[in-house]
């Protein structure tokens, strides 16, 4: 009797430890990503966050190379687009985390300098095409599935590239003009709205920051 009862035991056993190391295992894996409640938004806000993160890297190296060559002014505006976007990439980054998702910042290419000119329509060109394409693909997904957290996040985003690209076209058009207007770039570290004007309002007209909290690159 004791040797039927011993294949059984051990059959038990076997499975028992079968079935920890499946759950040990579900407890270390990441969950797959159509667990997600909204798949669609997440993936969208991810792949916008990694272009914003790109961008902010890349701007920050053109900051550097016009600073090398004495244009102090394209070098804050190429500073305050870094940061804005770096503001924006934390906020995709934190809101990613916190509906389930996971963030995974994407590789920096190393890109050969130019000159600051090309650079600046590099950052247009970019700016326009974001805000073309994955922005508005992003906010649609976003309204579908009736998410409006990542929706406001998106719109902020969106605020902001198009101030960038009224900037940027202005700064092009006036980079050879001895008198070029040298107002200072403020940015909302909440939510990553710039401007190059003197702000006459208190609070910032995105997400309402005091205009005390703002940074000015001048």
């Amino acid at each position: 009797m004791k040797l039927i009862k011993i294949p059984f035991i051990i059959a038990f056993a076997l499975a028992a430890s079968a079935i920890g190391a499946s759950y040990l295992f579900s407890l270390r894996s990441e969950a797959q990503p159509t667990e997600y409640l909204w798949y669609d938004s997440l993936q969208g806000l991810h792949e916008l966050c990694r272009a914003k993160y790109r961008q902010s890297h890349l701007y920050t190296e053109y900051a550097r190379h016009a600073e090398q060559d004495s244009l102090h002014q394209q070098a804050a505006l190429l500073r305050a687009l870094a940061y804005a976007d770096n503001v924006q990439c934390a906020n995709c980054r934190k809101a990613i985390e916190s509906l389930g998702g996971r963030f995974h910042s994407p590789v920096v290419q190393h890109y050969t300098m130019v000159n600051t000119r090309t650079h600046l329509h590099h950052a247009l060109q970019a700016k326009s095409d974001l805000h073309e394409g994955i922005t508005e693909e992003c906010l649609h997904r976003a309204i579908e599935e009736n998410n409006r957290y990542i929706a406001r996040l998106i719109t902020w985003c969106d605020a902001s590239d198009i101030a960038q690209i009224v900037i940027l076209r202005r700064e092009i058009a006036t980079l050879d003009q001895q008198q070029a207007e040298q107002a200072p770039y403020t940015v909302c570290p909440t939510c990553g709205a710039i401007s190059n004007e003197l702000l006459h309002t208190s609070y910032c007209p995105h997400c309402m920051t005091e205009r005390e909290k703002f940074l000015t690159f001048e």
